[in-house]
């Protein structure tokens, strides 16, 4: 029966390009299952069309692995139940696999006829028990795993993929396992005639891997096939060359074929036609394609680079077919594990250099992302072109029909075609093995290998051929497995032949579909279930019209209204380069226009059972005049450049610095044609690069000197940092129709004229701050590459339990299958190095060398400003042991507060949460534990009483603290739309700046500013505070190079439990026992293993990571008791931890840095009308689970309560425990205070050159003891001095001046950090 959904679909967005398929999901019946992995294909009624059997992804009531057999009516019924293929079996992976590489409990169908009887039977690879059927001929099946001598449970089996093959030439099918769990071997089983098989010993051959496929090949040129192994985890690919049937040796390496990737699918094809098999092993961003070139005395070359298809995403399934008959055969290839991602189809093309793969264009619809695994080809309909089927493992079946043969729907035939059944007699019953080369009437050849095997699946078909304008086939020669070639002539194409080995050729009945003419468009009021082919009779609700601005302002807001026709009860909308701000789902929305050229809208109409056709509606962009414009061509610009950090790998570090001299290029071109203020770069030296200017004077208005000289450094810039971006397409486009939008020319490139010329003036500022980037000492031009840091931890590898790092008090890679940074990039490497290890070497903007000091470490230089002192380490010292313990234990404990489930209601508006008091924050690490709390979560903000800025209350907002928190995590990892940190606060700047409350008035007092003075001046201060929190924070983690939460757990779980010193499993570095939060597993507990293998380990309660999430739109990981040594923080899994230490938090300097520099410029510590508010819409906005399952609002009163509030959420994402954070949070105080100071003075006309050197106030000694007095040299004796400690808490004291010199007295300090703070200079002091 056909499920009906409404499926509301818009078509807006047409290729003028001919698709090669059409989705017929829907028609065929198939768009009723989901979530699937291998789906296998044979004619196994013998009824002359193809049916499908089709592998659930994991067991459950409602997901079964399914037999759909073919009506010859154009669609499919499920026939499993009727067959006798059991559905009972207990799949329930009782086998430990590696961490989130649950890859389902069923996975693989393969269809051989094992007996020769005529009829396909089955064999399904599943976790523990395998099974094969044998096809009774009467259209059922019987399961004989047993009795043919095979297991029926393997404890550790895990067979991603079974292979039928004759490798002993004796005319029976014996078959092949891939075990993917690396402690049980891949297996062999020969058939022995008798339906029995038995085991052969490859144990000298071949050793333990995590197998995912293998495919049968001639690699030596003999009868015997040999198999090809493709293995995951950078391990050896394997090459089994036959021994004339009695036995095999791997010689991967002596034909070049070892591919130590990330081995998955294996598919054959000769895509060249030189009549040499090829094949192709996918990878993670690696494919291999080896084409065969044994013929002319050479290995195989990977060609992969040169036709194309080396990056095809995360790659799994891949089929070759001719699917549009041009004679040479084409690809489609499966993608997406952690993340979903567009699978990709290939057409075969010609060019000088040879044959490549070229992007083709599937179908008219949008291609959705998905999780998929296994792709096939067949003929469904008999009309002889081949059709594709794709599963994915998180959505629902895709079937697209091919139009090469189209007849039904237009008539056209693209093509001619061949297909060709064989039927053994003395080789293999299917005729698997053989090998069949044709030639046609123009004397074109191609050839096959017939092994029906892909990924997760083997299939029984013909092999089918496309001819192109050919009209006959001149010879078909067929090398069968046992009995060598036979030769036949004279063809007709477009036919359908049987070859049956030593007994002839005959042409057959095609059997072409019978399908039902009627509506096949579920949207429309008429459709019928029951049709296969459409008759063009649907009907649809009467559409109206869109009514709205059709010509619109970039980042303005604009109100569309649905008018006309029918009522509805629903209306989608979707919008291109704009942002729909409120009303989805109603007749009117506001869109907010992105910066690009044009824009779309697309609406469609629905009622319970039918819907409208969709109603488009396209806008033009332009950009108003400056005096009507609420957006200056600062903010334009700033835009472009976050869209740019969007796009490119998440480097904080890397893009705090694009802000920074991005934002001081534009303040310079300002700056010069405005005459206002002093320049930063430009006319000055800045750390020993000069840049000689003489001024700058014409004719223009200043405004358009502004726009143009603005527009051109920021242009140029952007151009240049981002030209090697994942995205660089997608950022190239925004800033030429940015420049398109101002009508400014992209190829004037002039420097020269620079002293008149805005346009000059632009270019000639950009020239030097690209200039001076090279050399800055963030190593730009090896692409910010550590020059000499080395980790002293060999890797985590968290798929797997447990940490034996060498140093727990050290930084420690991560070693991941693939890594994907927070903005969904792909990297390279598996094992991401340290991002920003020598950071604290780059030229900072507003820090002093009075705060730096210089370490040494193997003889290599670490610059560390505001340095904090050593973080509590593991060294058998009592007091540093249990701070160390205690803090990271903290951070699992938090875990626990991250499900829903818990019922736990928390009122999280500014009533309850944030203004933390100055006298809350602890003085020292003792007081930690009772500045955060513990077990409950949060720290000792007291909200307020009212709104301080209208006096009015706050609205309480309850709800559940687990969707809070998660919120949180994620909203602050990287923003909510994976700006970084440093961008993050780009944006929250930019949203305080449209907010109609905020007085432009610079430190709240004076005159009110233009938008663009406004902007330029904020971004100026802002970038040059966050490249300071950069420097200073990465400074530090370089050089103390602390360990992160998920080494720190892992590694003290190993260790045992540090509380109770009469149990085996003590170790006084290991995790405390707490109970509820930390226990030991004892006997009966369900952690304990089948075997009570994890006795005596420590398990923790707390969220239980991605293992429990198969589906991320629809499952929750929740929170539960785990073993501690599998703890995962709450991040994504191809992610886990950013790639640097964690010692001090970046988003604590970053966030406190800009808070401060926030309260500074507006004069203000408010966001304007006491509320600052970000929205996370219920079960839309987390990643990588769902939820949240309210929506929640994230509300600040001030910018510090912001940046608190970030402060905590790392520690809930499990990335950072406190000790990380509170020094972060009192650096960046220091820091953006420092910054904040020495960028303002830019902005007076007075700065001189002198005043653009550092201080030439000094310390005349540090550190000092505790009843040392501070002694300041170079003093003229007005200078006020302040004393903080490292908490922020003012310490009183004396001071004397005598003879330039000033004496600082105080009563005894206690040892530790203290902060020296004049108007100009801030020191750090080390009192011993």
């Amino acid at each position: 029966m056909r499920i009906r959904i409404l499926f509301i679909l818009c078509f807006f967005c047409l290729s003028i390009y001919s698709q090669q398929f059409r989705d017929a999901s829907l028609i065929a019946d198939l768009n009723q299952y989901y979530n699937n992995n291998g789906v296998a294909i044979a004619d196994y009624d013998q009824d002359g069309d193809l049916d499908i059997f089709l592998v659930s992804y994991h067991a459950g009531q409602n997901n079964i692995s399914r037999l759909l057999e073919n009506t010859n009516n154009g669609n499919f019924i499920d026939v499993t139940s009727a067959t006798g293929i059991n559905q009972n079996l207990e799949h329930s992976l009782t086998i430990e696999l590696p961490e989130n590489y649950f890859l389902g409990d069923r996975l693989s169908a393969s269809w051989g006829d094992f007996n020769n009887d005529g009829y396909p039977d089955l064999f399904l690879g599943n976790s523990n028990q395998s099974e094969l059927y044998k096809n009774n001929g009467d259209g059922s099946f019987t399961n004989i795993t047993e009795s043919a001598g095979f297991q029926v449970f393997c404890e550790n089996c895990y067979i991603t993929g079974a292979l039928w093959l004759d490798y002993d030439i004796d005319g029976l099918l014996d078959i092949f396992l891939s075990d993917y769990h690396p402690d049980s071997p891949n297996k062999l089983y020969r058939n022995l005639g008798n339906e029995t098989f038995e085991l052969v010993d490859l144990s000298s051959v071949i050793e333990n891997a995590n197998s995912f496929s293998a495919i049968s090949m001639y690699i030596n040129d003999d009868q015997y096939p040999d198999i090809y192994i493709a293995n995951d985890f950078d391990q050896n690919n394997m090459l089994l060359i036959n021994q004339q049937g009695s036995g095999f040796i791997n010689q991967a390496e002596l034909y070049q074929l070892l591919d130590p990737y990330d081995g998955m699918g294996l598919a054959t094809c000769d895509y060249d036609n030189d009549l040499d098999i090829d094949f192709l092993v996918t990878n993670i961003r690696e494919n291999s394609f080896f084409v065969n070139e044994t013929s002319n005395g050479n290995q195989f070359l990977n060609l992969s680079e040169e036709v194309n298809i080396y990056d095809t995403k995360w790659a799994w399934g891949a089929i070759f077919t001719d699917f549009n008959h041009d004679r040479y055969e084409d690809l489609y290839i499966a993608n997406g594990f952690f993340s979903d991602e567009e699978n990709e189809y290939f057409n075969n093309k010609a060019s000088p250099e040879g044959r490549y793969f070229a992007h083709g264009s599937l179908t008219d619809e949008p291609i959705s992302e998905t999780q998929s695994r296994s792709v096939n080809s067949f003929d469904y309909d008999n009309d002889g072109d081949l059709d594709l089927i794709v599963t994915s493992i998180n959505s629902v079946l895709k079937f697209y029909e091919n139009k090469s043969v189209d007849t039904y729907f237009t008539d056209d035939i693209s093509g001619s075609w061949l297909k060709i059944h064989l039927e053994g007699t003395i080789s293999n019953r299917d005729g698997l093995g053989a090998i069949i080369t044709i030639e046609d009437d123009n004397n074109h050849m191609q050839s096959r290998l017939y092994n029906g095997s892909g990924f997760q699946h083997q299939s029984l078909q013909s092999l089918h051929f496309g001819l192109k304008d050919a009209n006959f086939i001149n010879s078909i020669s067929v090398t069968w497995p046992n009995t060598g070639v036979e030769t036949y002539t004279n063809i007709s194409a477009n036919s359908t032949i049987k070859i049956i080995e030593g007994q002839g050729m005959q042409v057959i009945n095609n059997n072409t579909a019978n399908k039902i003419p009627g509506c096949i468009d579920i949207n429309s009021c008429n459709y019928d279930s029951e049709a296969t082919v459409s008759n063009n009779s649907c009907e649809y609700l009467s559409s109206g019209e869109v009514s709205g601005p059709q010509l619109v302002n970039p980042l303005e807001t604009y109100s569309y209204t649905y008018i006309g026709g029918n009522s509805f009860s629903n209306y989608l909308w979707d919008v291109v380069n704009g942002t729909i701000v409120d009303g989805q789902g109603t007749n009117t929305i506001q869109v907010k226009w992105e910066i690009d050229l044009e824009g779309s809208i697309a609406i469609t109409g629905s009622n319970e059972n039918c819907s409208s056709n969709v109603v488009e509606y396209n806008v033009v962009m332009e950009l108003p005049s400056i005096d009507d414009s609420n957006y200056s061509i600062a903010r334009l610009w700033n835009e472009i450049l976050l869209d740019g950090i969007r796009n490119d790998f998440a480097r904080p570090t890397v893009h705090a610095r694009n802000l920074f001299h991005t934002s001081a290029a534009m303040y310079d071109a300002w700056s010069i044609v405005n005459h206002r203020g002093d320049p930063y770069l430009i006319g000055n030296s800045v750390h020993g690069y000069e840049v000689p200017f003489e001024g700058f004077s014409n004719e223009l208005l200043d405004v358009e000197n502004s726009t143009a000289a603005i527009s051109y450094a920021a242009y140029r810039i952007i151009r240049h940092r981002f030209s090697n971006s994942p995205g660089w397409l997608l950022i190239k486009d925004k800033t030429d129709n940015l420049m398109n939008l101002l009508s400014f020319d992209i190829e004037n490139y002039d420097v020269d004229n620079n002293n008149e010329d805005p346009i000059a003036l632009g270019n000639f500022i950009a020239e030097n701050y690209i200039s001076y980037g090279f050399q800055d000492g963030s190593m730009e031009e090896t692409d910010y590459e550590n020059q000499y840091y080395q980790p002293v931890n060999e890797p985590l590898v968290p798929i797997f339990s447990g940490n034996s790092m060498i140093n727990p008090n050290r930084w420690q890679p991560l070693s991941l299958d693939v890594f994907i940074d927070q903005s969904g990039n792909i990297l390279e490497e598996n094992t991401p190095e340290f991002l920003g290890a020598e950071w604290g070497n780059v030229n900072p903007f507003g820090l002093n060398e009075g705060d730096m000091t210089t370490f040494t470490r193997d003889g290599n230089i670490y610059n560390v400003y505001h340095d904090p002192g050593m973080p509590p380490e593991l060294d058998e010292n009592q007091e540093t042991d249990d701070y160390y313990i205690n803090s990271f234990a903290m951070v699992s404990i938090w875990g626990s507060h991250l499900s829903k489930d818990d019922g736990i209601i928390w009122d999280i508006s500014p009533n309850n949460i944030g203004n933390v008091s100055e006298e809350s924050y602890p003085e020292n690490l003792s007081e930690y534990d009772s500045f955060y709390d513990y077990y409950n979560g949060g720290d000792s903000g007291m909200g307020y009483s009212s709104n301080p800025v209208t006096n009015q209350p706050y609205e309480t907002q309850e709800v559940l603290r687990g969707d809070y928190t998660r919120v949180l995590a994620e909203f602050w990892a990287d923003g909510p739309d994976s700006e970084t940190p440093p961008g993050h606060w780009f944006v929250l700047l930019n949203s305080i700046n449209d907010n109609p409350l905020l007085e432009k008035k610079f430190q709240g007092s004076g005159d009110v500013l233009s938008n663009l003075e406004w902007d330029i001046k904020s971004y100026f201060i802002m970038g040059g505070v966050m490249h300071d929190a950069a420097i200073t924070a990465w400074g530090i983690k370089g050089w103390y190079d602390y360990v992160r939460p998920i080494s720190a757990i892992r590694y003290m779980a190993d260790l045992g439990q540090s509380t109770d010193e009469t149990l085996s499993n003590y170790n006084s570095n290991g995790l405390p026992l707490i109970d509820g939060y930390i226990e030991i597993v004892n006997e009966g507990d369900q952690l304990a293993g089948e075997s009570n293998e994890n006795l005596g380990k420590i398990k923790i309660y707390t969220w239980r990571g991605h293992d429990y999430i198969q589906n991320p739109y629809i499952d929750e990981a929740g929170v539960g008791w785990i073993l501690a040594d599998d703890w995962w923080p709450y991040q994504r899994p191809t992610f886990v931890t950013p790639n640097f230490a964690g010692y001090v938090s970046g988003h604590s300097t970053y966030s406190r840095a800009a808070a401060e520099a926030l309260t500074l410029f507006t004069g203000s510590p408010y966001f304007p009308g006491g509320m600052g508010e970000y929205i996370a819409r219920e079960n839309q906005f987390l990643v990588f689970e769902e939820g949240p399952s309210q929506e929640i609002k994230l509300q600040w009163t001030s910018y510090r309560d912001a940046s608190d509030q970030c402060s905590l959420s790392r520690i809930w994402g499990g990335i950072h425990p406190y000790i990380d954070d509170m020094p972060g949070r009192f650096i960046g105080s220091v820091v953006g205070i420092e910054s904040f100071n020495y960028g303002a003075a830019y902005f007076e006309s007075s700065l001189s050159i002198i005043d653009l050197e550092l201080p030439k106030l000094r310390l005349a000694s540090n550190p000092i003891y505790s009843d040392q007095s501070i002694e300041i040299i170079n003093t003229i004796g007005n200078e006020i001095f302040e004393l903080y400690n490292i908490n922020g808490q003012q310490i009183k004291i004396n001071s004397i001046n005598n003879q330039h010199r000033t004496y600082i007295f105080h009563q005894s300090l206690n040892p530790g950090i203290y902060i020296l703070k004049s108007k100009n200079i801030n020191w750090k002091i080390l009192v011993r």
